[in-house]
């Protein structure tokens, strides 16, 4: 049995890979964010790395065009806009992988202003074989 005192710290590090949250498939793209906004609440470094499809998500005028979820009451008809900025609000580092961003046709001066910089596979599994980050795949 653990007690509070000899619990393990928690994780302090979080790098979350979107893949599947394809713009064509809106009901899926808010919940990254508002996983990546809930760590950095936990006072977590957020880092974030968009690639495949997903990576439209960080295009300029793409996230305020998708609604959240329907019937989800944390979304309530928000925009994935919304949580893209709350999650930069906090901190959260957004990455959109080059190799992505070329099969899509997305020029870096169309990336929005919230996003850190691009960095792609190796950027990724740097952070998951590093024993201080954990790591979600979306």
């Amino acid at each position: 049995m653990t007690t509070e005192a000899s619990a393990p710290p928690l994780a302090t590090r979080l790098a979350i890979l979107v893949w599947g949250a394809d713009p064509e498939a809106p009901q899926r793209c808010a919940t990254p964010f508002y996983f990546a906004a809930t760590a950095a609440a936990f006072d977590a470094e957020v880092e974030m790395y968009f690639t495949a499809r997903a990576v439209e998500l960080l295009r300029a005028g793409v996230a305020e065009t998708l609604r959240a979820a329907e019937g989800d009451a944390n979304a309530a008809g928000k925009t994935v806009a919304h949580f893209l900025r709350e999650a930069a609000a906090l901190g959260v580092k957004m990455f959109a992988c080059p190799t992505a961003m070329a099969a899509q046709g997305l020029p870096a001066a169309e990336l929005r202003r919230e996003v850190t910089g691009q960095a792609g596979a190796a950027a990724y599994i740097g952070r998951t074989l590093d024993p201080a980050w954990r790591t979600l795949t979306f």
